[in-house]
């Protein structure tokens, strides 16, 4: 049992952190993946599992990905954020703004587009925070002014196309022989990571067992990658953005005084208080992460599509909060991991694309993933009805 606290003074209340963490039980998600995976497959004679179809799914769902690992984050501290959509709107406008009308070069645009961003999370946490707001409530404000802000500014109009570099944010990839080897550096770098967690555990029989079906599974995952990246043309750029965050927010969130402090303020606030964390002042932090993210989706979203539309980020709250909660984020707050969160996407956008390629009504789609969050939300009542 680990002793945490804010700021490292002297300990006063202990949390299993980890604990919460393991369970958030994501292993189901990768079970339901093969077999709707191999169904799909059969279903539309060998065009699901190909390397094009499984490449193109992960460019489809990495916006999603992105901002279900950012809601997931809010989520495990007990809030929600129902403004997504909008906020990601309104990023993106600015950013495609500048670039059309002012001419902007894409390192002004990214940084600018990241202060609205961070901006939006402030304002939104400060309402939670400072006033006591519930978050339902600021958010859903927030759902409906930030997208009538960027209506009113551009009077919904669409604004494109943008730069050749800008869209290479999203839609470029690494060359096949550059992806390779960054696959191979990638599993050198898990191996190396766990013969250090070896050696700073002693060595025990079943820490060994745990990083050799680690490494074993790391490396079988690789060869996967391989093989996708390999058959069309290389790393989607989208990849790296999902990968490179889901790195950074896996670390935040379990090896951080801040992450740790996220797991008790989101199973008990008042034990959070007890312990001397400062609740308010992680929450705060919480919510401009978040704007962080919405700046950062603008951008992908924009950059994806050479323009913002008026129907730009729709609905992208509703598929974060379900990856999220799909992928094993507790609503009741204090369990669940990113990584889950980014399983729950690409599970969802894997729904989406099979369906798509048996051409199945896209009203009926909307009713299969109501369904399958419906069932995620059943089975995280029944497990916590049975825990407590």
């Amino acid at each position: 049992m680990e002793r945490i606290n804010a700021a490292g003074a002297e300990p006063k209340q202990s949390v299993d952190y980890r604990a919460m963490l393991r369970e958030a039980n994501w292993l189901p998600i990768v079970v339901f993946f093969v077999v709707i995976a191999v169904a799909f497959h059969l279903a539309t004679d060998g065009l699901f599992l190909t390397p094009r179809n499984l490449t193109l799914l992960m460019r489809q769902s990495a916006i999603t990905a992105i901002m279900a690992m950012a809601v997931s984050i809010l989520i495990i501290k007990g809030e929600i954020d129902l403004s997504i959509g909008s906020a990601v709107y309104l990023c993106g406008t600015v950013a495609a703004s500048l670039q059309v009308y002012f001419g902007v070069g894409v390192g002004a645009t990214l940084l600018v587009t990241l202060g609205v961003g961070l901006l939006l999370g402030f304002w939104q946490g400060f309402w939670t925070v400072t006033l006591g707001v519930p978050s339902f409530v600021v958010t859903l404000a927030g759902l409906l002014g930030f997208r009538g802000i960027a209506f009113y500014a551009t009077d919904a109009a669409t604004i494109g196309p943008m730069s050749k570099n800008y869209i290479g944010l999203s839609e470029s990839f690494v060359p096949v022989t550059y992806s390779l080897l960054m696959l191979l550096v990638l599993f050198a770098l898990i191996v190396l990571l766990k013969l250090i967690e070896l050696r700073s555990d002693g060595g025990q029989t079943t820490t060994k067992r745990s990083a050799l079906v680690k490494i074993v599974f790391a490396g079988l995952c690789c060869v996967v990658l391989a093989w996708i990246f390999s058959g069309y043309k290389g790393i989607p750029t989208s990849a790296i953005w999902v990968g490179a965050i889901m790195a950074g927010l896996s670390f935040l969130m379990s090896r951080t005084v801040f992450g740790r402090n996220a797991y008790l303020i989101g199973s008990n606030r008042e034990a959070a208080r007890l312990a001397g964390i400062d609740v308010q002042k992680h929450l705060l932090g919480g919510f401009v992460l978040m704007g962080f993210f919405y700046a950062i989706g603008g951008i992908l979203m924009t950059a994806r599509l050479s323009a913002s539309t008026p129907a730009l980020g729709q609905y992208l709250e509703l598929d974060a909060i379900a990856a999220a909660v799909i992928g094993g984020i507790s609503l009741r707050g204090g369990i669940g991991s990113v990584i889950g969160a980014v399983g729950g996407a690409i599970l969802l956008a894997s729904i989406d694309n099979g369906m798509s390629l048996l051409n199945i009504s896209s009203f009926l789609q909307m009713v299969i993933k109501a369904s399958l969050l419906l069932l995620a939300l059943v089975t995280d009542t029944f497990y916590n009805a049975r825990k407590g």
